[in-house]
């Protein structure tokens, strides 16, 4: 009857926390469902969205990398798209490749001018 007890306590005395984890447990299903319910396409627009808050700071993290080399942007372009594919490899279930990586380079070209918009105020 003591272990009874002692469970009927445990829940008494951390009912709330009981009921956060288990409903931060149902919310985490219900978005990985959500997620693997979604098509290539749909992946695809979703990483693509992530690349473009992203990019500047892959974009940074190179030109920091390859600081002292002076005609180095093909190897930091090369980085970048590398990092973005290993970090996103649904990117690698794209139709077509040679589309994708053009939309990369011109993610890319844009946030260089960004962030040589703000080298310039520094």
């Amino acid at each position: 009857m003591d272990g009874v007890k002692n469970f009927l306590l445990l829940i008494n005395n951390n009912w709330t926390s009981i009921l956060v984890i288990t409903c931060l447990i149902f919310a985490i299903y219900q978005k990985t469902k959500v997620y693997f319910s979604k098509s290539n396409y749909e992946k695809i627009s979703i990483a693509k969205e992530q690349i473009k808050e992203r990019i500047l700071k892959m974009i940074a993290d190179a030109e920091i990398d390859f600081e002292e080399w002076t005609h180095a942007g093909k190897i930091k372009r090369s980085q970048v798209i590398g990092e973005i594919f290993e970090e996103y490899p649904v990117l690698l279930k794209s139709l077509n490749q040679e589309e994708l990586i053009n939309w990369i380079d011109a993610e890319i070209d844009n946030s260089l001018k960004t962030l040589k918009k703000i080298m310039r105020k520094l």
